[in-house]
């Protein structure tokens, strides 16, 4: 008798198939059979190879679903045969459901991977699918009977799988790794699945390359969170850049704060210190305003204050700092300006006037014309040292002074 050999193709669907499996030919004989086979059934493949499954497992032709078979001392053997054809030969696999020998880890460790959430598909070399957990079936929204024994593709609606398995296969056969692989797929119920796969090759004792196991998580809420998370950050960002504006800029004149006037100085200040450098303040006070406030209301005021905003802004050099300090005190910060250029600027400050003349209604009759009070002084050597707080407000007290001691009398 001729010895009967497998057929090598043949041989890597069946070896990396974990459960006991076989093929039949077109014939209706085993051209196929695998190491999990001969454990279970006790028959080698050199024993099966050229003969009847009938004979040998008394599974009857074209047997699938639930069985009762039979191993090679004639014991019992139940399970679940699952069957798929591939050209002229007939695949057929094994689910024991039984307490036979050898499979008690075998369904110990189906059982646990039934309940990972993640979805588990093996493929033989070709992408046909040999298997495939509940995880997949609820990710993919398929079953594992209409998807055992055809290509991978018919999980899922994607049109790149042939060039994905390709490249997975390239990858794994050359020892590289296959994870962190997300592809965006629509299932069958036409629903949009951002997909995160890792794949781990299967070898036979030859190394020859039988397939992978995939291991696939549903990353779509964790992207879409992710996405949320970027925007709200992004809004927030902008807010508080807005917010930082607006407390770095005085909203009625578009003068500096008073928060930013200060930092100023206090730079100009400490930059002093090295160049050696005059830094000189000038202060303005507006004449007259509380009475505008009082007889014309704060629409009036705050037209004034805007006035005068604009022609202080309209004096000064570009290195000048000016900014608002308080109701109807500026303030303005000269570097690098000597006291005689700085007195030069201060006049043209004086020369303000209300841009209309007030109405006379509502004016009366002691009501002071309304007009400005600048005040200019240079930082000391010792202001420019001292800390932040220390010289900051000293230069401003004595400016302030300045403006206070050039008020009108009554």
């Amino acid at each position: 008798m001729q010895l009967q050999r497998q057929d090598p193709a043949v041989t890597a669907v069946l070896q990396s198939y974990p459960d006991p499996a076989w093929t039949v030919d077109g014939q209706g004989l085993v051209a196929g059979w695998n190491r999990a086979a001969e454990n279970l059934f006790g028959w080698t493949s050199s024993e099966v190879l050229g003969r009847c499954p009938r004979e040998l497992l008394g599974l009857a032709p074209g047997g699938t679903g639930v069985q009762e078979l039979r191993d090679a001392h004639s014991r019992p053997v139940h399970g679940t045969v699952i069957s798929w054809a591939a050209g002229s030969h007939q695949h057929h696999a094994l689910r024991v459901s039984t307490g036979d020998a050898g499979m008690v880890s075998r369904r110990l460790l189906e059982g646990l991977l039934e309940h990972v959430s993640d979805a588990i598909i093996t493929v033989d070399p070709d992408g046909i699918v040999l298997s495939l957990n509940k995880g997949a079936e609820r990710i993919y929204g398929v079953s594992a009977a209409e998807t055992v024994g055809r290509h991978v593709d018919r999980v899922s609606r994607y049109d790149g799988a042939h060039e994905y398995l390709d490249s997975m296969r390239t990858a794994l056969v050359a020892g590289g790794a296959w994870e962190g692989v997300e592809v965006q797929i629509t299932t069958h119920a036409g629903r949009q699945v951002l997909i995160d796969t890792a794949a781990t090759g299967l070898f036979d004792l030859a190394g020859t390359y039988c397939g992978a196991v995939l291991v696939s998580r549903d990353v779509t809420p964790v992207r879409e969170l992710e996405q949320s998370l970027r925007a709200a950050t992004r809004a927030l960002r902008d807010r508080a850049t807005q917010m930082a504006k607006a407390t770095h800029r005085d909203a009625l004149t578009g003068v500096a704060a008073r928060s930013l006037l200060q930092e100023r100085l206090a730079s100009a200040l400490a930059a002093a210190v090295d160049s050696d450098e005059p830094v000189c303040v000038l202060a303005a006070d507006l004449d007259g305003f509380r009475a505008v406030n009082d007889s014309y209301g704060l629409a009036t005021g705050d037209a004034i204050l805007i006035s005068f905003a604009a022609h202080l802004r309209s004096a000064l050099p570009p290195s000048a700092t000016a900014g608002r300090l308080g109701a109807d005190e500026f303030a303005v910060v000269l570097p690098a300006v000597e006291v005689e250029e700085a007195e030069r600027i201060a006049r043209l400050v004086r020369s303000w006037t209300p841009p209309t003349p007030l109405p006379s209604r509502g004016r009366r009759t002691d009501d002071p014309d309304v007009g400005v009070t600048v005040g200019v002084v240079r930082a000391t050597s010792l202001e420019c040292r001292s800390p932040f707080d220390t010289g900051v407000r000293s230069v401003l007290q004595r400016a302030e002074a300045e403006v206070a001691a050039g008020k009108p009398k009554d």
